[in-house]
């Protein structure tokens, strides 16, 4: 049976959220201050670096369900869909001797149980070279995982709900219970979905004040690399070095996560770190034989608001509401786990409303 179902928010969660409500079979009209295209600061989910590598620790099972559907789900989209934006590529995570647990190197979840494909452990060889660093580099792990180049996805989401018969309407809202009247078809809504994010701080009804921002500084590069990087940047808090090839070329060089700060000025200086660090632990991308220019090329520099919550995603139906907010950066990793949590939540009402 068909029900009428509003969903708040148009970034990747919301997006998500909504198709799968659509393949259910519901009726569903989207709500959304910031829609595909729009270059906003709170519109987090065209900053994100946007791939899979979930941050679930070994005990975080819960986190490590969220993520798991993704990582099929997108590497199926890179094999068979390539209009989707996504696609296949290596990824080299490196670690340093003060990262050594009692003398072993922390692995993820995924790692060590072969869950991600082509696992396969590097050799010393393979480290990046940092001789003039205290900390050496005694590990490193390489997996196949993807990109997503979050224009072409957003995109790409949108014009399979529109196929499905959804509707988006730019609109800001004050308060969640404004929400049941913006269906398209005229009548209330059944079910509200709030994907909100980082707005469900200041929305009203919802007011979460457990939501925060953790600010995040980037670099768009039309530099490209053969494969992704990640590893950590000592003496600088909350800061380290992500690089990830987007499908089109260029790549996005992250980055920070610093909690609690509002700020969307790009800070130069962090700018130039992000750009020594790049040409140093990955020399291929002003390697001019991989057709790229000898110096680091800058065309865009940024900033994004990762929408964080003190004790985790808000992720629970109160009610005809269900609340889907507050992945902080796993937005893209997690956005099928959480959508397949929205579909049960919205199942459970609709049954429970034929009793």
């Amino acid at each position: 049976m068909t029900h009428k179902v509003v969903v708040i928010g148009a970034g990747v969660v919301g997006l998500t959220a909504a198709l799968y409500l659509l393949e259910k079979g519901h009726d569903v009209t989207m709500v959304a201050k910031n829609i595909p295209g729009d270059i906003d600061i709170e519109y987090t989910s065209i900053f994100a670096g946007a791939n899979w590598m979930s941050f679930a620790q070994d005990d975080e099972i819960f986190y490590q369900e969220l993520d798991r559907p993704g990582y099929g789900y997108f590497m199926n989209l890179a094999r068979n869909e390539p209009q989707s934006g996504v696609h296949i590529i290596p990824h080299h995570c490196y670690f340093r001797k003060s990262q050594l647990v009692n003398g072993k190197v922390p692995y993820a979840w995924y790692v060590k149980e072969s869950f991600v494909e082509n696992v396969r452990y590097l050799e010393k060889s393979e480290l990046p070279s940092n001789e003039d660093e205290d900390d050496e580099f005694v590990a490193g792990v390489s997996f196949d995982t993807v990109t997503i180049s979050t224009n072409i996805y957003l995109h790409y989401l949108l014009q399979k709900i529109y196929a499905l018969g959804g509707t988006l309407k730019r609109k800001t809202i004050k308060h969640i219970d404004d929400a049941y009247n913006l269906h398209h078809s005229g009548e209330k809504a059944e079910i509200v979905v709030n994907c909100s994010g980082l707005l469900s701080r200041f929305l009203g009804g919802v007011e979460d004040e457990k939501s925060y921002p953790i600010r995040g500084q980037i670099l768009l590069i039309r530099n490209s690399a053969k494969k992704q990087l990640f590893l950590t940047t000592p003496g600088f808090k909350d800061e380290s070095l992500y690089i990830f090839p987007r499908k089109e070329g260029g790549s996005i060089v992250g980055g920070t996560f610093i909690p609690n700060q509002w700020s969307g000025v790009v800070d130069p200086e962090l700018a130039k770190r992000m750009i020594a660090r790049a040409k140093k632990y990955l020399p291929e991308l002003v390697d001019p034989k991989l057709g790229n220019d000898p110096e680091i090329d800058v065309y865009r520099y940024t900033v994004g608001l990762r929408p964080g919550r003190e004790g985790g995603p808000r992720i629970e139906r109160v009610g005809s509401i269900i609340h889907n907010y507050g992945i902080a950066g796993s937005g893209y990793q997690a956005s099928i786990g959480l959508s397949q949590l929205v579909v049960r939540f919205a199942e459970e009402f609709f049954n429970r409303s034929k009793l």
